[in-house]
This record gives C-alpha cells, structure tokens and sequence, in this order.
C-alpha cells in the first residue's frame, strides 16, 4: 500500500527507499508508505542577477560590472529527436541541493558565476571590456559552464547589463572617445564640403558642356526634322494629285460602263418582254386546246354515266323483283311445310282465327292490318342495315330516292295481297270508315 505522488512538468519528484531513487517528472508514481519517501526539486528557470564591484582589471583599474544570467536544471537529454528527461543531472541536482529551498540554490549558484566573473575581469583591460561586452559574456559562459553542468545546472542565458568604475577612467575614455570622434567628424565634415564644392563645379562645368551639345544637336535635329516634314509635304501632294487623277479615270470609267450596262439591261428587257408575250400567246393556245379536250371528255363521260345509271337502274329493279319472288316462294313453301307438320293442331288454330276474325269484323281487321305497317315497313328494309357502304352512279342525284321509293311500293302492293288471301279490299274498308269519322 502507499500513496499516489503526482509530478507536474516543471518539477521532479525523488522518491528513495530500500531500493534506491527513481525520478518522477509529469506523471504519477505509487510511493510505498513504510519504507518510501519523496522529496521536490524544481525544475523552473531562475533569474539571477551578478553583481562584481570593484574587480581589479589587467592594468589595476577597479570596475563595477552588473549582468544578469538565468539557469535552470538540465532536465532534458540534448541530441535527441523527441524529448526526454535527463534523469542523471536531475538525480546530480538533487544531490547538490535537494531539500534545499529556491533562495539558497539561488545564492550558491550566483556566488559561483561572479567568481567566474571576477576572474575574467582579471585578464582584460578596461577598454576590451568597454568595447567588445560580446566577446567578454563568450569568456564568461566557457568558464562558467563546465562548473554549471558538474551541479547539474545549465546555463540559459549570460547578459552584460552595465559597466562603470569609480574613478573616473570610464568617463575618461569616454570624453577621450567623444572627442576624438568630434575631431575626426569636424576634419570628415571639411573634407567632404570640399570634395561637395569641387564635384559641384565639375558637375555644373559638365552639365554646361553637355547642354551646349545636347541644344547643337537638338537644332540639327529639329532641322532635320522639318527639312523631312518639307519633303513629305510635298510627297503627299504629289501622291495625292496622282490618286485624285486615278479617281477622275476609274469615275469616267465606271460612268461609262454604267451607261452600256444600262443599254445592255434595256434590251435584254426588251427581248425578255418580246419572249413572254410569245410564251403568253402559246400558253393560251395550250389552254384552249386543252379546255375543248376537257369539254369533249366531260360530255363523253355524261353520257357514259347516264348510260351506267340506266342500267343500274335497270339491274336493280331486276334483282329486287327477283329476290321479293324469291323471297315469297321460300316464305310459302316455308308456311306450307310448317302447316303440314303441325296438322290438325295448325287446322284448329286456323279454325280459331276464321272465328275470330268473324268476330272482330271488317273493321277489326283493318286496324290489325295498318298497325302492323311500320314492322312490316322495318322488315322490308331491315337487310340495308348490314350494308357498310353503298355508291350510286346517277345523272339526276336520284338514285337514294329511287331505293326508298321501291320499298314504298312493296308496302303499297298490300292491299291486293290481302284482298287476294282474304277476298277484303282494304282500300275500299279504310275509304269507307274515313268518309264515317267526318
């Protein structure tokens, strides 16, 4: 059993026991309660701030040097494509100052840069310091370095941040410095206000120089220019007569070709004109010879049809004779054969009948008649029902009517086949009873 220590990645936790020290660094690691214990050292980095006073340089001068230097563990493994903890110089700091706290790690490691410091400081002279800080922070970070990683610290970072001495030399040279700078500005600054003034003159001495040239040559330019404009001038006169002239000619020209145009096209017109009369006279001709052709072919072709429809005429009064023969032989022999079948029984009906037509009288007897007319008509013409299509060739337009009028005269045929069955004259019956009813 034991308790759960958590390490953040600015710290390292060391836990040591019976068998030995493990570094924990942002994670978590089980401490054992019994026999285990853990102790903190940061990982964060520390600014410290160097301070030498009064540090003896190579020629004696005493100088006061401030810097500033910040450090941290070296807790990461340089070389390496992916980071990783240093455990040796995290485990090398822990010796050195584990359980201690920030300040007194501060203190131990800011004592140890200022007697790197002071010890360079010893090997230069003021001005080496004063000029080149670079190279003198360089010396520093050599020296500083190796005792850094032996505690297992590393050095970030080594800043010079002032310079100074209290007698004065600094400012001495300084003054020095300034005026010797001064000097060689005022004799720079005279220098070039003369090499200013002779360049100007040798600069103005050429401009005139190449402004006299530059006008010489512009002239000849100019004047060469006008003598070219002077010569076109006159080349555009000369080209412009000569297309005018050539435009005079093509005009003429033109004129006179619209003229025989004019007189070709009019007796082209002319002929054309003469050429369509004589086609106008043929045509007619044509249409003359054709229209007596029409007329005598119009006449044969009456006289055909009206030849056709007397035939027709003829043919179908022929055949409708023959099949209403036909028809009332079949209808005959049909009533024969059935009366023969039915014998004695037909014999009573027909006995049943005379009585009843004896009962019913005359007068019965038409109206039985004149009201079975319109069945009879129906199955008279009952057959051109099936027709799909019937044409008729006629002179007069009459031949529709001449069918209708056939079946008319089958129905008005019935007053004699019924006076020829029965001995009444129907006409006679129907006259009779009209002249009563008025």
């Amino acid at each position: 059993m034991g308790n759960y220590i958590v390490a953040g990645p600015n710290e390292a936790k060391i836990i040591s026991g019976p068998n030995g020290s493990r570094v924990v660094v942002g994670s978590c690691a089980c401490q054992k309660w019994c026999c285990e214990s853990s102790s903190t050292i940061s990982l964060e980095l520390m600014k410290l701030t160097i301070s030498s006073t009064a540090a003896e340089t190579t020629k004696g001068v005493r100088v006061d040097v401030n810097s500033i230097a910040q450090v941290k563990v070296k807790a990461i493994q340089s070389g390496k494509k992916a980071p990783e903890w240093d455990e040796d110089n995290i485990m090398l700091a822990a010796q050195h100052f584990l359980g201690d706290g920030e300040k007194t790690i501060i203190e131990s490691i800011t004592r140890t840069l200022e007697g790197h410091q002071r010890q360079i400081l010893g090997t230069l002279t003021v001005e080496e310091v004063f000029k080149d800080r670079t190279a003198f922070a360089e010396l520093v970070k050599e020296h500083v370095e190796v005792d850094l990683e032996a505690m297992g610290f590393d050095l970030v970072s080594y800043t010079i941040s002032s310079i100074d001495d209290q007698q004065g030399y600094m400012e001495s040279l300084g003054r020095t410095q300034t005026a010797l700078v001064k000097r060689e500005a005022q004799e720079g600054e005279a220098l070039n206000n003369a090499a200013r003034i002779k360049k100007v003159a040798q600069l103005e001495s050429e401009s005139k120089k190449e402004r006299t040239r530059f006008e010489s040559e512009a002239h000849v330019v100019a004047m060469t220019h006008l003598a070219a404009q002077k010569e076109a001038d006159r080349d555009l006169q000369i080209k412009t007569a000569e297309y005018e002239k050539e435009v005079r000619v093509a005009q003429e020209k033109t004129k006179a070709a619209g003229e025989i145009e004019r007189a070709t096209q009019s007796q082209m017109v002319a002929k054309a004109t003469a050429m369509k009369e004589k086609i106008k006279m043929q045509v007619n001709v044509e249409i003359a010879e054709q229209e007596a052709l029409v007329n005598q072919r119009n006449q044969e072709g009456v006289a055909l049809a009206q030849l056709l429809n007397e035939k027709n005429v003829a043919e179908g009064v022929r055949v409708t004779a023959a099949a209403e023969a036909e028809r009332i032989r079949l209808t005959g022999e049909a009533e024969a054969a059935a009366i023969r079948a039915k014998g004695e029984a037909e014999a009573s009906v027909l006995q049943e009948k005379a009585e009843a037509y004896k009962q019913y009288g005359e007068a019965a007897l038409v109206q039985m008649v004149v009201e079975q007319l319109p069945q009879l008509a129906s199955s008279i013409a009952a057959p051109l029902g099936n027709t799909d299509k019937m044409v008729f060739v006629s002179q007069d337009a009459q031949a529709g009517s001449m069918l209708t009028g056939d079946i008319n005269r089958i129905i008005s045929q019935l007053p004699e086949t019924v006076e020829g069955l029965t001995g009444i004259d129907l006409r006679k019956l129907i006259s009779q009873k009209a002249n009563a009813v008025v």
